[in-house]
């Protein structure tokens, strides 16, 4: 069972429950899982690959998460579920200071076309797409003619039916907690 826990050592981070082990973080929740099932593995077998989607995922883990996850907790988390005020001067500083760099750093990696890594689904575009989805539900709408290769990217990655679906199983938990 995955959830969120206050109590856990980060604060607000997911928890693990598995076969009675339990941990938190997302990162360590996505090695474990890879190893516990092999079969569907994330990290790419070759290492300089696997070097490539592990950096990525710690970028996006720091610097882009802080961007994204940033508005959805100002945005959407505080006011609709916590019920505390969004602080417009930190929704500034986001768009001024920690958008603009992140999303110039992403285009710069971004293939013209397929996934992050060798065009197969790997903890890269895990990272990196949780990311904006934390963004949509601030209503954050990446500029395509600035940015297009994260733009098409995203609409690839978007689009998935797994992703999909996922994400319309999210939206009917959170419209459930929105007050």
């Amino acid at each position: 069972m995955l959830h969120f826990a206050k109590s856990a050592p980060l604060a607000r981070s997911p928890v693990l429950e598995h076969d009675g082990f339990t941990t938190p973080d997302s990162s360590i929740i996505c090695r474990y899982l890879d190893q516990a099932f092999p079969e569907n593995s994330i990290y790419p077998d070759d290492p300089q690959e696997q070097a490539r989607a592990t950096w990525i995922e710690e970028w996006a883990d720091t610097k882009l998460v802080a961007a994204l996850a940033g508005l959805f907790s100002q945005i959407f988390l505080n006011p609709k579920i916590l019920g505390e005020p969004t602080d417009d001067a930190k929704v500034q500083d986001i768009y001024d200071n920690l958008l603009p760099p992140a999303l110039d750093y992403l285009e710069s990696i971004v293939p013209e076309e397929g996934l992050l890594i060798d065009n197969q689904v790997t903890i890269a575009d895990i990272a990196v797409v949780t990311c904006f989805i934390q963004g949509q539900y601030a209503d954050f709408k990446l500029d395509a003619d600035k940015y297009p290769k994260i733009n098409r990217y995203l609409d690839y990655t978007l689009n998935v039916d797994l992703v999909k679906n996922r994400l319309k199983q999210e939206q009917e938990v959170l419209s459930g907690m929105v007050s």
